[in-house]
């Protein structure tokens, strides 16, 4: 029996244009291996700066309500997501995962729970100075990961 290579295929997800992009090819992929698609969409966690301690009460529920606030709108974008799969792709079986925390370190964590074959993320083209300060989570999963990783630009 036909084993394909990329019967499980991990897309990284935010509802960004360059995600969609990645999506859209991720599930154009799993249709031609007759594959699996995983949707996973990371709630990076809000990082506060450095406060006095009189602000702290203030700032935790801002930061509360703003973590709840990207959780919803995560959460919203991919079930958006995997109702576009059901409608456009209705034989490619399809989960969706909501996680938060960073992005990076989960894509990769996921992809070797799930067992994923290859993992499908999208680029935002952060170079020069900004992408060398800020870093990349393309970067950070290609050099933490041992799967086969394709970036859609």
């Amino acid at each position: 029996m036909f084993d394909p290579v990329f019967s499980r295929i991990l897309v990284a997800y935010d509802g960004s244009e360059a995600s969609k992009r990645a999506l859209d090819t991720a599930a154009k992929m799993a249709a031609m291996f007759k594959g699996e698609l995983i949707i996973l969409a990371v709630v990076p966690r809000v990082t506060m700066p450095i406060i006095t301690s009189t602000e702290v009460s203030t700032m935790d529920l801002e930061t509360q309500d703003y973590q709840e606030k990207m959780k919803e709108a995560y959460s919203l974008a991919l079930d958006e997501a995997e109702e576009e799969m059901k409608e456009h792709y209705p034989h490619i079986k399809t989960e969706g995962i909501l996680v938060e925390g960073r992005p990076s370190e989960l894509i990769v964590t996921t992809s070797e729970s799930k067992n994923a074959s290859l993992i499908v993320m999208g680029s935002r083209g952060i170079g020069g100075i900004s992408g060398w300060i800020l870093g990349s989570t393309s970067r950070k999963v290609v050099d933490h990961c041992t799967k086969p990783i394709l970036i859609v630009k």
